[in-house]
């Protein structure tokens, strides 16, 4: 027994019975009320995406990456497209915009109890998934490996080109009305080799792999980071700090029953609240300076907190390392770094990027006074 998703990115995902099981209970059901890109569709006003069409797709492609490597363990392949379709199952409303608040711990925290001790586990456990198995899925979902193994087939999922990566990028960069994530991830697909135990991309591929980290430099630079995405980022945390409890987050069982809808509809009881207009009125603060300069924003920051109070002001910082970790190459039957054949990649910087917002009316007498300090920035 099996079904179709008809999906965007890969035409239609064939789902089995027993995956179905799991996508159909309420816990896998409330990613469809979580967006993707948390309130970036108030920017880019197709991005409603959710967390469960991503999930979806990333048991998909992990499925793909799998067969690219030519393993051959129909059980194993079971557990990667669980641990793939789960990998997101612990994330709270808005996704990473709201993970501060969950304390010490992550959304993947959430997600490895919610596998290993809470209700999917349980739903696993009936499908026949044996502990040791379940155990596993979460170490895969999750970068829990243990040996040589594990790191691989969780590198299928969590790794620098895993099946979350390639599918976020390539899906946000749909929803949103943008080219920068579009990347040929079959060509990708088909030179994907697995030598020494370690999963590599031939050289004939190479362009196709400075294409996928060019489209996330940019996704981010561009989208993840854009300036108005940011600063209503923040306005959304302030916004839940003022209508909600704060151990409604610490709490897994509580946590796994909220929603992006659940929050917004209690605050907007109050439109007239200002952190409402903040967020969804367009009164949101607006940026008065960037830089890429760490110290540079460290002296604006200070210069302008002498002489502003901190109600009327908010800082950000946005980095993105290019990459985690190294990427294989295959060439002549050796293995070299990415960075050594690339000088793309070898040249390409870590993004980051310092900001500073001031309250909307406050914005030309900020920025005014700042070029008149010399402070410049950059874009």
């Amino acid at each position: 027994m099996f079904k179709d998703f008809s999906d965007p990115i890969y035409g239609f995902v064939r789902v089995e019975d027993h995956e179905l099981k799991v996508i159909d209970s309420v816990y896998f059901q409330r990613l469809r009320y979580i967006k993707q890109l948390g309130v970036a569709y108030l920017v880019f006003p197709s991005a409603h995406h959710t967390r469960f069409e991503h999930s979806i797709g990333v048991m998909e492609l992990a499925t793909r990456i799998y067969n690219s490597l030519g393993l051959k363990d129909k059980r194993l392949l079971q557990i990667v497209r669980l641990a793939g379709l789960l990998h997101d199952i612990g994330h709270p409303p808005f996704s990473h915009t709201t993970e501060v608040l969950l304390g010490d711990k992550s959304h993947e925290d959430v997600g490895y109890k919610a596998i290993t001790e809470g209700p999917v586990g349980e739903i696993l456990k009936r499908e026949g998934f044996s502990y040791d198995e379940i155990e596993l899925i979460a170490r895969l979902a999750f970068k829990r490996y243990k040996d040589d193994q594990e790191k691989l087939l969780s590198g299928i999922i969590t790794g620098e080109f895993g099946a979350d990566r390639m599918d976020y990028l390539r899906r946000d960069a749909y929803f949103c009305g943008t080219h920068y994530g579009f990347f040929d991830y079959e060509r990708l697909l088909n030179h994907i080799d697995l030598i020494e135990g370690k999963k590599t991309v031939n050289i004939s591929a190479i362009r196709t792999l400075e294409s996928f980290f060019l489209g996330r430099y940019f996704m981010y630079a561009q989208i993840y980071f854009h300036k108005v995405v940011r600063i209503l980022n923040i306005h959304l945390l302030e916004l839940i700090e003022k209508f909600f409890r704060k151990d409604q987050f610490l709490n897994m069982n509580s946590l796994m029953s909220i929603t992006d809808g659940e929050l917004l509809g209690v605050a907007l009881k109050d439109p007239d609240n200002i952190y409402i207009k903040r967020l969804i009125g367009r009164e949101h603060f607006r940026e008065v300076f960037s830089t890429n300069s760490y110290e540079e924003f460290q002296e604006v920051k200070k210069e302008l907190i002498s002489r502003y109070e901190p109600d009327v002001l908010r800082f950000d910082v946005a980095r993105k390392k290019v990459m985690d970790d190294d990427v294989l190459i295959s060439k002549n039957g050796t293995l070299v770094s990415l960075r050594e054949v690339s000088d793309i990649i070898s040249h390409l910087k870590d993004i980051e990027i310092y900001r500073v917002y001031a309250e909307k009316s406050l914005k030309d007498e900020i920025r005014k006074l700042l070029v008149s300090k010399g402070y410049h920035g950059k874009p």
